[in-house]
């Protein structure tokens, strides 16, 4: 049988994501000494649904972060400091309130931010107690991280992006071709017989089980693979 399109991507040059377009790597700079930043330009970058802003801190160090809401060329932002806290600033989940929203949180103390990181998104810190820090994230899962994990203080910007409307297939085309995704997407049982295990439009396929075995071929798994159970229930 031939392998389905859905099962080819993993080798396949089709559905690759063209990253060497990027503008470069978004993570915080690992230092543990307070100080400032100051925002000194923003960049877009085709691959993230969020602007990025350049970052220059007081130790001549440049990094590039998810831009948060409300943010402008020459905003100062603080690093690891003690006070009040206002959307852009960098701390630690420890030293963050309850209640308040928090972007591009770290998994592990100084891994450079691994969660929240889309357009629009931001986590809330729901509990804070000694060796753990209890946030809400956008799903509405909760996770317990390290006080030590540093996240970014606001929402991210560009939260209105699933609103403008692509008023042409082309527009569509180019933002998913940027993903490296197939699209249009169709559906199985429209397909030929040769392509699918769904396709055809013989009888003998219309009532076919849609359950695969672990251990069947490549070009048999599709449907429900490896179900728990299958059949009616009693």
């Amino acid at each position: 049988m031939k392998v389905p399109r859905s099962r080819r991507r993993g080798k396949s040059h089709i559905f690759r994501v063209n990253d060497f377009r990027a503008v470069g790597t978004s993570k915080i700079i690992k230092t543990d000494k307070p100080m400032n930043g100051r925002i000194i330009r923003f960049a877009h970058d085709q691959y993230r649904t969020a602007p990025l802003m350049e970052v220059k801190f007081e130790d001549g160090q440049t990094t590039l972060l998810p831009a948060f809401g409300g943010a402008y060329v020459g905003k100062i932002i603080t690093y690891l400091k003690d006070g009040p806290v206002s959307d852009g600033d960098i701390r630690r989940l420890g030293d963050v309130p309850p209640g308040t929203e928090v972007y591009n949180i770290e998994l592990k103390p100084n891994d450079g931010g691994k969660l929240v990181r889309a357009g629009g998104l931001s986590a809330k810190i729901t509990e804070s107690i000694e060796g753990r820090v209890t946030l809400t994230l956008p799903s509405s899962a909760t996770i317990n991280l390290d006080p030590g994990c540093r996240v970014i203080v606001g929402k991210i910007a560009n939260g209105g992006r699933t609103e403008k409307p692509f008023y042409k297939a082309g527009n569509k085309y180019h933002l998913i071709r940027a993903r490296g995704r197939y699209w249009p997407m169709n559906a199985a049982v429209a397909m030929n017989a040769y392509e699918h295990k769904f396709g055809g439009k013989r009888r003998s396929t219309q009532h076919k089980a849609k359950t695969s075995s672990r251990r069947t071929s490549p070009g048999g798994k599709v449907g429900s693979i490896a179900p728990r159970r299958t059949g009616a229930r009693s």
